[in-house]
């Protein structure tokens, strides 16, 4: 039987999640690859998943950066490691907003072939609502650039056709570059946003395969030893009493 593993594009595809604290990147993040939801999630270093994803019919490696919102911008390791960037902002949070707007800006200009998706999550507190839905959605089509809004906490389905949806766009963008295509996605309306972010027929994510931590040195080289996790918990293993648990 053939191994599918050997089919497997050898560049993976890169992707930042970006925003401030307590707008739910950890949880977006562990949502899409695990389908579990984390309702309290605070750390100050960065989270490097790599895992192999069905992306458009086929195995693709791809490489997630969960950082930690400690920088007022994004920093250069980022700007210069990711090829694609999840900017996150919750909907009850103007100054949240302010800092994606200021960060989709800053991506415009120093990473201008690089794709963007803008994520407003939260969606299940409509009731605290500080930014509108139309400001997101202009921002997006100023700068060439996906939006959706969404509920980490209710919905793994919507995160999932989100992000499913958003790899493909990657990875074809990549594709199109090496056959001489445009570097940068046309703008786009918001009729065809809206089709392009529903009706995917995309196999779903395989599990996480391993999580790398970043401490504030290694961010800059986006290298380090793998880590151990506790497979109930999503934790590394070393900092938490996970017994009886296992690790993987």
């Amino acid at each position: 039987m053939k191994d599918d593993r050997t089919n497997v594009q050898s560049s993976p595809l890169r992707v930042a999640v970006v925003g401030t604290s307590a707008v739910g990147k950890s949880a977006l993040t562990v949502r899409y690859l695990t389908k579990r939801f984390i309702g309290e999630y605070r750390s100050d270093t960065d989270m490097l998943y790599k895992c192999v994803l069905q992306v458009d019919g086929a195995p693709q490696s791809v490489e997630i950066m969960d950082t930690s919102a400690t920088c007022e911008k994004t920093s250069d390791p980022y700007l210069q490691w990711a090829e694609a960037f999840v900017v996150v902002y919750s909907i009850t949070d103007k100054d949240s907003y302010k800092q994606a707007v200021s960060t989709v800006q800053e991506l415009s200009e120093r990473r201008a072939s690089a794709s963007v998706l803008i994520i407003g999550n939260k969606s299940d507190l409509g009731h605290l609502r500080e930014v509108e839905e139309v400001e997101a959605r202009t921002l997006a089509l100023t700068h060439s650039a996906r939006f959706s809004e969404l509920s980490t906490a209710e919905s793994c389905a919507s995160v999932s056709e989100v992000i499913d949806n958003f790899l493909k766009e990657v990875k074809a963008q990549r594709n199109g570059n090496q056959n001489g295509g445009s570097p940068k996605l046309r703008k786009i309306s918001v009729t065809r946003m809206l089709g392009s972010l529903i009706g995917r027929s995309s196999p779903p994510p395989t599990p996480m395969t391993h999580l790398i931590i970043l401490d504030k040195e290694e961010r800059n080289k986006l290298q380090t030893p793998l880590t151990r996790l506790c497979q109930p918990c999503f934790r590394p293993a070393h900092s938490l009493p996970c017994s009886p648990h296992t690790a993987v």
